[in-house]
C-alpha cells in the first residue's frame, strides 16, 4: 500500500508538473501569437499622417461648371442669409434681456434652411462645385503621404521639393469650407435647442451666443470668398438681390 501511495503521488507529481508546463507552454503561445497579431495590426495601419487627407472626399458634387459664377451664387446666398439672420437678432426686442424667444427661433431656423442645407454633406457639395479642382499633383501627395512624410519631399537631386507649389487656394478653400460648416452647425444646433426651450425654466437661447455664433460663420465664408475674384462676387450678389 505504501508502495502503491508513493507509485500514486510520485505519479501525480509528474501528472501534475506537465499540467503545468502544458499550461505555461500555452500561455507562453498565447503570449507569442497575441504579440506577432499586436505588431502586424500596428503595421496594418496607416501613420497617422497618411491618414489625414488633404483634399475633400467625393459628396457627388458636379465639378463640369467649377469657378462659374453660376455655382458661387449660393455660396452668396449663404452669407447673405447669415448676415440676415445677425440682423435680425440685433434688431430684436422681446421684452427678454438677451434672451431669444422659441418663436424667433423657430422662425430664424425656417428662414435659414431655405438656402442653407442642414446636413453636411449637402452643405460641403454647394462648394465644391465652385472650388479649384483637385490637381493631380495633390492627389499624388494625398496617396502617398506616408511617403512624402519620411522622405520630407526629397524628388530626387537637383528637383525642387514635391510640396513645393501645391494648389494653396484649393487647401485654403477647402479649410475654409469646413470652418463654414462647423461654425453653421453649431448655430442650427443653438437654433433646434432654443425653438424648444421654455419661458419659465431658464432655458431660453442668449443673444449674445447666437451673434457670436453668427460672426463665425460670416467670418468663415468670408475667408472662402476672398479668394473668388471680387467682380465674380459682386455679380453673384445682384443675381440674388
Amino acid at each position: 500500500m505504501a508502495q502503491t501511495a508513493s507509485r500514486y503521488h510520485s505519479s501525480s507529481k509528474i501528472i501534475s508538473a506537465s499540467r503545468i508546463e502544458d499550461q505555461s507552454t500555452c500561455a507562453s503561445r498565447r503570449d507569442v501569437i497575441q504579440s506577432i497579431a499586436s505588431t502586424c495590426a500596428y503595421f496594418s495601419l496607416p501613420s497617422r499622417h497618411a491618414i489625414a487627407s488633404n483634399m475633400p472626399t467625393n459628396n457627388g458634387a458636379d465639378f463640369s461648371n467649377t469657378g462659374s459664377i453660376d455655382t458661387l451664387v449660393p455660396i452668396v446666398a449663404i452669407q447673405q442669409s447669415i448676415l440676415s439672420c445677425k440682423s435680425q437678432l440685433d434688431t430684436s426686442k422681446e421684452g427678454y434681456e438677451n434672451l431669444v424667444s422659441p418663436e424667433t427661433c423657430k422662425s430664424l431656423l425656417e428662414s435659414l434652411v431655405k438656402t442653407i442645407p442642414r446636413d453636411e454633406t449637402s452643405f460641403k457639395r454647394i462648394f465644391d462645385a465652385y472650388s479649384t479642382p483637385v490637381s493631380y499633383k495633390q492627389k499624388f501627395l494625398d496617396q502617398n503621404a506616408f511617403l512624402v512624410y519620411y522622405t520630407k519631399g526629397y524628388d530626387g537631386d537637383n528637383r525642387p521639393n514635391i510640396e513645393e507649389d501645391v494648389n494653396t487656394k484649393q487647401l485654403k478653400q477647402y479649410g475654409s469650407r469646413n470652418d463654414a460648416w462647423v461654425a453653421i452647425d453649431d448655430l442650427f444646433v443653438e437654433l433646434e435647442f432654443g425653438q424648444k426651450a421654455k419661458y419659465d425654466d431658464n432655458t431660453l437661447s442668449s443673444k449674445g451666443e447666437l451673434i457670436s455664433l453668427s460672426d463665425k460663420v460670416s467670418a468663415a465664408l468670408d475667408a472662402y470668398l476672398s479668394l473668388a475674384p471680387v467682380s465674380d462676387v459682386k455679380e453673384a450678389l445682384t443675381r440674388i438681390q
